[in-house]
């Protein structure tokens, strides 16, 4: 690393960018003539989407950072009992908001609760605001009284968004699935746990990503059952491969070491693409059902990438080259939860139908979802300046 800054810049960047092109795919679903690789690929079909890398990338970076994250804290004096404590904390948190996205975005009716879909929204992400803003740290006074009216606020909000929501099929709120949040958190928290029992021992990293392999391939198998935890096991693999990264990146610290590092990542994604290309004989590529193959392909990605950013932004120094993504990266879950209240706007200007031909086909619709991305991650940006941050 450069000595600048004991942050590694690479996973900023990364972590942008991944939060970038997951504002824009997810925008994919309000065009027409996409081209079919940048699509998720349906049920059943064999196919690795750009669309299907995302959430993988951003299960990677995730775990990539949770070593620095967790030493940053035991560096700034936190006992090993207030880490765990942050880290529930952080789970719930996640969870909370994935069962709520995950809700609304499944199966809401706007007819049973007489709330409008925007509305609905609107005021999900005002109750996850409330409770979860990065409030200014305060010991004592009015202001301290306020913020904490504030949360409650937010968590009475939710209570309420939950008990009054009826899906389309007159259902109540429920754990349909985890989510995108959920998911996340999920994942946080098992790597957190692992990482706070083995520390940064190298060999134990890789002993545990290969038992989590193992169970994956068990479990495509169908010798595991799907449901022996609340998330798949390839889901964890990608948190497990982040914190190897980290813990190698971590060894750089001088250019023999660096060129060492590069190497490695080179390797790793020519194993991981071999292991792909043989586990293609036995299962389709397939996010949806989250095959051992999908993630060897993925790995095969991530780790040459990621050396790239790596020696582009904290050994040349060129981040500059990327600082119209780095908001998305410094606050990615921000980013994530406005979408849900810009989204309504964004379909209320869009909805004339003599606008729709231009802006949400091909070639124009693509560079809409684009710029309509970028506004977005600087609008956060200049919320973030105002005080306005989730901070979990």
């Amino acid at each position: 690393m450069t000595g600048r800054s004991n942050r590694i810049e690479a996973i900023d960047l990364f972590r942008g960018l991944t939060m970038f092109f997951m504002l824009w795919v997810n925008s994919f679903w309000s065009l027409s003539d996409v081209p079919h690789w940048l699509c998720h690929a349906a049920a059943g079909e064999d196919m690795l989407g750009f669309s299907d890398t995302i959430f993988p990338a951003f299960l990677f970076i995730m775990g990539a950072s949770i070593p620095m994250a967790l030493e940053n804290r035991r560096a700034r004096g936190d006992s090993r009992f207030g880490i765990i404590v942050h880290v529930l904390q952080r789970t719930v948190a996640l969870v909370v908001m994935g069962l709520l996205t995950v809700n609304f975005g499944d199966a809401y009716s706007a007819a049973a609760t007489g709330l409008s879909r925007g509305c609905y929204a609107v005021l999900m992400v005002v109750s996850f605001f409330l409770v979860w803003n990065a409030y200014p740290r305060v010991t004592g006074g009015w202001r301290r009284v306020f913020f904490a009216l504030m949360r409650l606020a937010g968590v009475a909000l939710l209570v309420w968004l939950a008990v009054i929501f009826r899906g389309s099929d007159g259902s109540s709120f429920s754990i349909r699935w985890w989510g995108i949040l959920g998911r996340i958190g999920w994942t946080y928290l098992f790597c957190a746990v692992i990482y706070l029992l083995i520390g940064r021992r190298l060999w134990l990293h890789v002993a545990v990503l290969a038992l989590l392999l193992v169970a994956s391939l068990l479990q495509a198998s169908g010798l595991l059952p799907r449901n022996l935890l609340p998330n798949q096991l390839t889901i964890f693999a990608f948190g497990a491969a982040g914190m190897l990264l980290s813990l190698l990146v971590a060894r750089c610290t001088d250019a023999l070491s660096r060129r060492r590092f590069y190497g490695i990542s080179l390797l790793l994604g020519i194993g991981f693409l071999v292991a792909a290309v043989i586990a293609h004989r036995f299962w389709i590529i397939s996010k949806l059902a989250a095959t051992p193959t999908w993630y060897f392909y993925c790995c095969a990605l991530f780790f040459p990438l990621f050396a790239l950013l790596y020696h582009l932004t904290d050994v040349r120094g060129l981040g500059r080259w990327f600082g119209w993504v780095k908001p998305a990266g410094m606050a990615a879950l921000t980013c994530y939860v406005v979408a849900y209240a810009w989204n309504p706007l964004k379909n209320l200007i869009f909805s004339d139908p003599l606008l729709r031909p231009e802006f949400s086909v091909g070639i124009a619709g693509l560079v809409n979802s684009f710029l309509y991305a970028l506004l977005l991650i600087w609008s956060v940006w200049w919320l973030g300046r105002q005080g306005v941050k989730l901070k979990v």
